[in-house]
């Protein structure tokens, strides 16, 4: 690799179920630990100051955003971005909470009608305005307490959640969620690339391809292999894109762009 291309860093924002467990394990296989930086090892938290930022040539993890290649001066950021058809995002994030669920499984509509809507929208703002949150826009002190109180991860995903619920009924004005859809179109448009569920393996050869990395890749995507608990419809699918009509709106506008 020359010097030219050594100078890229590559910030992967991860949108969950978008394909980015298979984009992340590739890296990591593929690359030196030092030339990593993953954002998601201590969650919400990061210290710069115990890596070589020279050496950095990828920022992974769900607490990227954007903005964060200010970090690493003198590299050229090239943000990466997969996005998901909302209906098909919402039912695979569905069955993936049921997977890893203990106890009862709870029916679809009950689970989603607790679900933040809009949800990739609410997701690329905090991005897109430098934030490190995911569901949720969880403050720094109330990382450190829960990291306190618990060691559990699942405890900690779950008072995350019930922050989030809590949250998202003080931001839902049509107002509110227009400006969201507005910085994460602008988001959009100051990735490098684009990529989508539907087309993943072309994405990720091109990107690999342009990292010179082996564009030989373990699938993580495995979902069709396992237990789903609920199949999405014509019906579900028209229910889902109104209710999320600014995701829908978004990722429409991200396709519109290729």
């Amino acid at each position: 690799m020359n010097k030219k291309k050594d100078k890229y860093l590559y910030i992967f924002l991860h949108v969950p179920k978008t394909g980015g467990t298979t984009f992340s394990n590739h890296i990591e296989h593929s690359l030196k630990r030092s030339e990593i930086f993953s954002t998601s090892k201590l969650r919400y938290d990061h210290i710069t100051s115990r890596v070589d930022k020279e050496k950095v040539k990828v920022v992974i993890g769900h607490a990227s955003y954007y903005g964060i290649h200010k970090l690493f001066p003198g590299k050229v950021p090239r943000y990466i971005l997969f996005l998901r058809d909302p209906a098909e995002r919402i039912v695979s994030s569905y069955n993936f909470d049921m997977r890893n669920r203990r106890g009862k499984i709870i029916p679809f509509w009950k689970w989603y009608s607790s679900q933040l809507k809009n949800e990739t929208v609410y997701f690329l703002d905090l991005k897109f305005r430098g934030k490190e949150g995911s569901k949720a826009d969880l403050p720094r002190p109330l990382v450190s307490f829960f990291a306190k109180i618990s060691k559990s991860k699942r405890i900690f995903l779950f008072f995350q959640k019930i922050y989030g619920y809590y949250i998202s009924l003080f931001r839902s004005s049509e107002s509110m969620n227009k400006k969201r859809l507005e910085n994460a179109k602008e988001l959009v448009d100051n990735c490098w690339h684009i990529g989508f569920v539907s087309n993943l393996d072309s994405s990720l050869k091109e990107i690999f391809k342009e990292m010179k990395l082996p564009t030989k890749w373990s699938d993580e995507n495995v979902t069709h292999k396992r237990k789903n608990f609920f199949k999405l419809d014509g019906d579900t699918r028209k229910k889902l894109y109104l209710d999320n009509k600014y995701e829908k709106e978004l990722f429409d506008y991200a396709l519109s762009k290729k």
